[in-house]
Parts: C-alpha cells; structure tokens; sequence
C-alpha cells in the first residue's frame, strides 16, 4: 500500500477578511438576461451557471455593440504630450461625435500608435449612455449590488490573444448587425482600428421583401440566415429567387468590407489581413464564412473562439464568453482599463471606512493598555543588547584593518599585470595585423570581386536586399529578402541566365517580407 503524502502548509494563505477584495479571478460568472455561464479559466471549462450570482467568481457582462457611440480622430503626437488627455478627449467628444450635450456618458479610449505618418497616432473612442450602463443592468445590481466587469467586444478580441485561444496575426472581427457592420482590426493582438458601415443586413431583408413571400417577417428573416444563408446546397431550384438575393446583397457588403481593408493598409503599418472572424447580431450565417473566402481570398472563420472549453456543446453567446475572458484577464493583470462598470464589489470590512475606524480604534485602545509594559521591558533588553552590539563593533574594527591591507596588497599586483598586459596585447595586435594582411593579399584576387559586383548589380534590379553574406569553400550564401513574391524569382532566374550555379530552399513569408537562402557556386 502506497504511504499517503502528508499535505503542505500553503505559508501564502490569507483568509478572506485579511484581503481587500474577497474574490476568485480564475471563475468568471457570465450574465446576458437569462443567460448564466460560469467559466473556469484554469480548467478551459464553460459551464450552465445555476447558483447564487454574489459569490466569489467574478460577475461580468458586456455591452451590446448597437448600444455604442463609436468615434475616432487624428492627433499629432506632440499635442498628447501637452494636454490632459481625458479631458481633452471628452471635450472632443461633446463637440464633435454628435452625442447629446444634456447627457452623461462613460468614455473609453485606446491610442493606435501604428500609422505610416510616424508623426501622427488614432485615438479610437467608444461612447455609451451612462444611462444605459445604469439602467441596463438592474436585475444584476439588484441582486449582487454590484458587476465586476462590462466589457465591449472590440477591446475583448485582446483576450483571445492573451489566452491563446488565436495565434498573434493580422486580423479582421466583422459582425454584421441589421443597421451596420461593425468592424475591427487587429495588428499582432493589439486593436488597430474601428469601423461602421451604414447599412447592415437590412439592405438584404429589404431587398428579400420585394419578393412578396407570405408571411415574411424578421423573425422568418433571422431563420432564413443562420439555416440557409447563402449555402447554394440549402436551396431547392424554387427558391434560387431568393438565393440571388441572398448573394447579391452579401456580394455589396463584402466589397464594402474589401474597401476597407484596402484602406487600412493605406493609413497603417500593416501588410495584409491574415485571417477573417465573421457573425452576426443572430448568430453565425450558413455559408457566408466559405463566400468571403472565396470573394476576397483570406481565410475565413466563425465566432465560435469558447469550443476547446465548451464540452457540454452549450449554445454560448460569443460576446458573453469574450467578456467573461477579459473579466479574468483584466483582473489578473490588474488592468481596468476597458472596464465600463460603474457598480464595482466593495472591499472587505477592514478595507472599507468602517473598518479602518474600527481597527484605529482597537489598536488605540490595546496601545493605551500596552505602552507602560513595552517601556519595562524595553529598558531590560538594552543592556544585554548593548554589550552584544559593542563587541560585534570590536570583531568588525579588526576584519576591516586586515581586509584594509589585503586590498592594498591586490592592488599593487594589479598594476603589475596590466604592464604586462599591455606589452603582450601590442605584440599580439600587431602579428594579427601581419597575418590578416598577407591573408587578404593572398585570398582577395579580382575574379571573386567581379562575381560580387555582378550579383549586386542584379539585386538592385529586382529590388531584392541582403541581410546577410557568407563565403565558404567556393560558395557564396545569400540571405536575402523582398517586399513582393515575385521579385526573389526574378533574381533567381536573372542569376542563372548570367550563368551562375544556384540553389534555394524555397521562399518563405515572415514578419510582412518574403525571405530566402540562396547559395551560388562558383
């Protein structure tokens, strides 16, 4: 029988009442109406949340993105540097996004410091109704009396990267909502920019209407997206009508969308988009991830980002599990940033009001009681302290006298070494010197400079540049790379019709510039 492990003492506990917030950062309690999911980050498991929502796992919930007020500006990187920025940004707000004076509103920001001009940087606002934060909410405060987290998706993304749920790239959010689509941009897991586009899925269920189908509504709308969209293999011959629509409006909004992801890579430093992550206000729609694709070439994908966590298959709101994951995140990092709550969990006693007065008032009361015996005892110890430290002071007197002397010892052996030092070090420096000259003179003949010239001529040509260059056995290595696929082709074939012997193992696509090892014999 195996001997049982005696426990170890956790020496870092501190119960409850000693910490100042009295709560668990890896649970994460997820709220949207009657939606309730608890997600255990250390575990990576989502679960049905039915238990009391004040407990110990953090409270979240998330904004809707038709709730927002979305605005963004310019700024000379010298001006931030001058200016209160908050107040300078909520004065903007007021005079410039178009917001209601007469109304409060809870501003959040993040400065994109990615642009061409390195001069200037993107403020990117997100604006939402203090009433909405106050109101929308109540059912929760009501019960807890407060949220920890309200998170809004496009400052969430972040956490996906955080938590490596996605790979750092480039990438593009896009949801589409029945008024706008509202998109994001992500550079290496950093927010790049925000963008809405007027009109949404409402062109496609207008359009739709003409058709006069019989009792077409939304709610037959919202159905027709997420069970046949614009999947050609769920429509029967009848309803092809519908299907061209279907395409034909998608076909409108994807160019938009191509727009501006041309755009983007106009005004900021980045290359390409690498991946897309498209749903909508309903959910995903059938089919459109494999239209974009093939529409504008980058890999498309859904909003599905909880399914390594989701073993019980539960349908999750995407929104809710990325604000349950920047809950955890933000508290971990102690970063509150992005967090729009304005009913956060109260300390525990003794770090509230109450309970300092209370804990000042109790060590009065004990300090009163016991300074007269602190003196008594105090005056027993000097004494025997007293002797302690002055025979410490004798013991160190002396160490000091012959540590004193051993430096003076060292240091005249180290004037000695370094004469000699220098003498060998000129000797040294000067047959170097002779060797590497009668080297060059030997091994640097004129054929192997006209060889360098040639494919240095070459290289300027087909714009291709050298990080590096090697020469060995007769070989030369190159370690080249350029900013388009087609250039280092080119200069491999414009080096072999010169008539030189090349060989590569291929050109790869890294950091935003095609690289390869080309080696040239001679």
């Amino acid at each position: 029988m195996k001997k049982p492990e005696l426990k170890k003492l956790n020496v870092n506990f501190k119960p409850g009442f000693l910490k100042k917030y009295d709560y668990n950062i890896d649970e994460v309690i997820g709220v949207k109406g009657h939606d309730r999911f608890i997600l255990y980050t250390k575990k990576k498991l989502i679960r049905i949340y039915r238990g009391s929502l004040k407990s110990k796992a953090l409270l979240s919930t998330y904004i809707p993105i038709e709730h927002a007020i979305f605005y963004s500006f310019e700024i000379e990187k010298n001006v931030i540097e001058k200016v209160d920025l908050d107040h300078f940004i909520e004065t903007k707000v007021y005079e410039e996004a178009g917001v209601d004076e007469t109304e409060k509103y809870i501003i959040r920001y993040k400065i994109i410091d990615s642009m061409k001009d390195e001069k200037i940087v993107t403020v990117e606002v997100i604006i939402v109704p203090a009433g909405f934060i106050e109101n929308g909410y109540k059912e929760i405060i009501e019960e807890t009396g407060y949220i920890d987290y309200i998170s809004f998706p496009a400052f969430a993304y972040k956490a996906l990267y955080d938590e490596k749920i996605i790979q750092k790239a480039n990438d593009l959010f896009v949801v589409f909502l029945y008024d706008k689509v509202f998109l994001t941009f992500y550079n290496e897991g950093e927010l790049l920019s925000i963008v809405t586009i007027s009109g949404g899925l409402d062109k496609v269920y207008e359009a739709l209407g003409k058709l006069k189908i019989k009792n077409f509504d939304i709610s037959v709308f919202e159905k027709l997206l997420t069970k046949k969209g614009v999947n050609n293999l769920k429509y029967s011959n009848v309803e092809k009508a519908v299907l061209d629509i279907m395409q034909d409006e998608f076909l409108s909004l994807i160019n938009i969308v191509n727009s501006q992801i041309e755009k983007v890579g106009l005004k900021y430093n980045v290359s390409d988009i690498d991946r897309i992550y498209v749903t909508s206000e309903y959910g995903n729609i059938e089919g459109l991830q494999d239209y974009i694709q093939k529409i504008v070439g980058i890999d498309t994908f859904g909003f599905e980002f909880y399914e390594e966590y989701n073993l019980d298959r539960l349908a999750v709101n995407p929104f809710l599990f990325l604000g349950m994951l920047e809950a955890h995140n933000a508290y971990k990092n102690q970063n509150q940033e992005y967090n729009f709550s304005l009913k956060l969990r109260k300390p525990t006693f003794f770090y509230r009001p109450s309970g300092r007065l209370f804990l000042i008032l109790t060590a009065a009361i004990v300090g009163m009681g016991a300074y007269p015996v602190y003196l008594y005892l105090n005056g027993m110890s000097y004494e025997t302290e007293n002797k302690k430290l002055q025979s410490e002071v004798k013991k160190l007197t002396i160490q000091n006298a012959k540590l004193s002397n051993q430096i003076r010892v060292l240091k005249n052996q180290e004037k000695s070494i370094l004469k000699e030092r220098e003498k060998y070090s000129k000797d040294i420096a000067f047959t170097k010197n002779f060797i590497k000259s009668v080297y060059e003179f030997k091994y640097s003949y004129i054929p192997k400079s006209s060889e360098l010239v040639d494919i240095t001529l070459i290289m300027n040509k087909d714009k291709v540049y050298l990080n590096q260059l090697n020469y060995e056995d007769g070989v030369f290595q190159l370690n080249v790379f350029s900013f388009k696929d087609t250039q280092i082709p080119n200069f491999i074939d414009d080096l072999v019709k010169k008539g030189f012997h090349v060989e590569t193992e291929g050109v790869t696509f890294k950091d935003n510039k095609y690289n390869a090892i080309i080696r040239i014999k001679e």
